[in-house]
C-alpha cells in the first residue's frame, strides 16, 4: 500500500541520516582529543557498533527479497545485528560507569585507572559481554534467529535475549547516573 511505501521511504531516510551522524561522531571522537586524560574508547566503540548495526540493517532491508529465501544467511544476519545492537548498549553502560567514576572522583579507581580502565580491557568487556549473550542465545534456541525481517523471532520469548540485557543495562545506568 501507499502508506507502507511511505513508511519504508521514511525508514530509509532516517537510517541514512543516522549513518551520516554516526560517521561524523566517530570521526570527531577518533580525531579530536580534548584532553590527554579523556578516554574516548567507549564513545568510539559505541559509534562504531551502532554505525555497523545500522549499515547492516539498511543493507538487509534493502536486499530483503534476496536474503530472505536463504534462511541460514538471514539467521546469521539477525545474530550479527543482535550482537552489534547489544554491544552498543554495553558501550553505553561502560560510558555511564566512566562518567560515574569521573563525577564521583573515585581516587582508588582513578589511581588504578591504567590497569582497570585501559582501552584494551574496556574493548574486551564491551564486545565479550554481547558475544556471550548471543552465544548463549544461539545455544539455548538456535531457531530464534531469522524472522521475516531477518531479526530475532518474537515467539517463545526469545526477544528477551535482547530486551533482558538492555533493560538491566538501562536500569543500572540510570541508577549510577541518578546517584551522582
Amino acid at each position: 500500500s501507499q502508506s507502507d511505501s511511505l513508511l519504508d521511504l521514511l525508514n530509509l531516510v532516517c537510517v541514512i541520516v543516522g549513518l551520516v551522524f554516526f560517521s561524523l561522531a566517530l570521526l570527531t571522537f577518533a580525531l579530536c582529543q580534548w584532553s590527554p586524560g579523556v578516554n574516548n574508547v567507549a564513545r568510539i566503540n559505541l559509534c562504531l557498533s551502532l554505525l555497523l548495526a545500522h549499515l547492516l540493517f539498511l543493507l538487509t532491508q534493502q536486499f530483503l527479497s534476496l536474503i530472505r529465501p536463504h534462511q541460514v544467511l538471514c539467521a546469521v544476519i539477525s545474530g550479527v545485528l543482535h550482537f552489534l545492537f547489544l554491544s552498543g548498549f554495553v558501550w553505553m553502560f561502560i560510558e555511564a560507569v566512566l562518567l560515574f567514576i569521573c563525577v564521583k572522583n573515585l581516587s582508588q579507581i582513578s589511581s588504578k585507572k591504567r590497569e582497570v580502565l585501559s582501552s584494551g580491557f574496556l574493548c574486551v568487556i564491551g564486545y565479550t559481554v554481547a558475544l556471550v549473550v548471543v552465544a548463549v542465545s544461539v545455544g539455548l534456541l538456535p531457531e530464534g534467529y531469522g524472522s521475516e525481517q531477518c531479526w530475532i523471532k518474537m515467539d517463545k520469548g526469545f526477544i528477551w535475549s535482547f530486551l533482558g540485557p538492555v533493560c538491566v543495562i538501562l536500569a543500572v545506568s540510570t541508577f549510577l547516573i541518578s546517584h551522582d
